[in-house]
């Protein structure tokens, strides 16, 4: 079968690598959609040691069993968990599963949706026999703009910046006009035309393009009591003068460089008596939600996936992500 490995942008290989056949617990399924990340993104920016294998917001059909697994069948369309609380330990059993000991995945199986069959534990395997496979891979990242949102805990009435209107950012602005804000703010660069408008359809009341406005220098006209960011951990400072007294700051997103930090001015944090708080949805919580979100229409996966490639193409499709996100949402590989 092929499988793509990457090592940068540059240097994205199509590889004849033999079929697996799954173990106690396991699936094997045949790839129909795997969409390209951030991560994926970063990753190709920056580049890699080694070419490694890629994708995880999957989608496929179900083409064998292993030993032991049940309430699953041959030819069942799922979507995947990219990480699942295993339900066995300490944590999972005290109801905290998203702090789960022993995480499921096919991460540490080494096997990946860029490619067009996979390994992955049967326990993060969520039927899904309705969607049409690429808008059925947003369940991933649109479970982790439900995480971040939800660790943001945005009441109704309040006002909410969103940095950053990549797909979990619109993602999020949706879901934050769903849960009753009221005003959104998004932040963006101007350049980012379809995005920026799509922001607006997705319910923001403006878009501040802060390589022409900086965030410390825009007229709010209103308190600004949440915020929740989509863009590299390194801008989360510019926000601590804009926020109201009592802010809550959540985030999603790496650094581009480990070693980079955040720096801000610890007085003003105390004295308006600031949160910020980290989402990293790994488990994976919310994917039978995504999925109802996505099969009624309150995410509009379709406005939200702009292009589509076979998997004989993910060099163009992985090189359209990195250099072009004036005319890009999300892409999708369809192996």
């Amino acid at each position: 079968m092929k499988a793509a490995f990457m090592k940068d942008v540059r240097e994205i290989v199509l590889r004849d690598v033999s079929a697996r056949s799954p173990g106690p617990q396991q699936i094997r399924l045949k790839v129909t959609a795997c969409g390209i990340c951030g991560t994926d993104i970063l990753a190709a920016r920056n580049g890699e040691p080694l070419c490694k294998p890629f994708g995880h917001e999957i989608a496929g059909t179900i083409a064998e069993l292993g030993a032991g697994v049940t309430q699953l069948e041959v030819g069942q369309k799922i979507v995947l968990d990219s990480a699942t609380p295993c339900g066995r330990c300490a944590m999972c059993k005290n109801a905290r599963q998203e702090l789960c000991l022993d995480i499921q995945s096919f991460f540490f199986l080494d096997s990946f949706g860029m490619a067009e069959e996979m390994i992955a534990p049967a326990i993060s395997a969520i039927p899904c026999e309705d969607l049409d496979p690429a808008v059925a891979s947003l369940q991933e990242p649109l479970g982790v703009a439900i995480d971040v949102v939800r660790v943001a805990d945005i009441q109704p009435g309040q006002n909410v910046l969103v940095m950053g209107p990549g797909p979990i950012g619109l993602m999020a602005v949706r879901l934050i006009k769903l849960a009753g804000a009221n005003r959104i703010f998004v932040s963006a660069l101007s350049g980012t035309t379809r995005r920026n408008a799509l922001a607006r359809e997705f319910g923001a009341d403006e878009v501040i393009e802060v390589d022409r406005v900086p965030l410390d220098k825009y007229r709010f006209g209103c308190d600004i009591q949440r915020v929740v960011s989509t863009t590299p951990p390194a801008t989360l400072p510019g926000v601590i003068p804009v926020v109201a007294k009592g802010a809550i700051i959540a985030y999603i997103g790496l650094a581009e460089n480990e070693a980079v930090t955040m720096n801000f001015p610890a007085n003003p944090f105390h004295f308006k008596k600031l949160q910020l708080r980290a989402s990293f949805a790994s488990p994976a919580l919310f994917g039978p939600q995504a999925l109802e979100l996505l099969r009624s229409g309150r995410i509009d996966g379709p406005r939200l996936v702009s292009h589509r490639f076979p998997l004989s193409e993910v060099r163009q499709a992985l090189a359209l992500a990195v250099h072009d996100q004036v005319n890009t949402l999300k892409i999708v590989v369809c192996p």
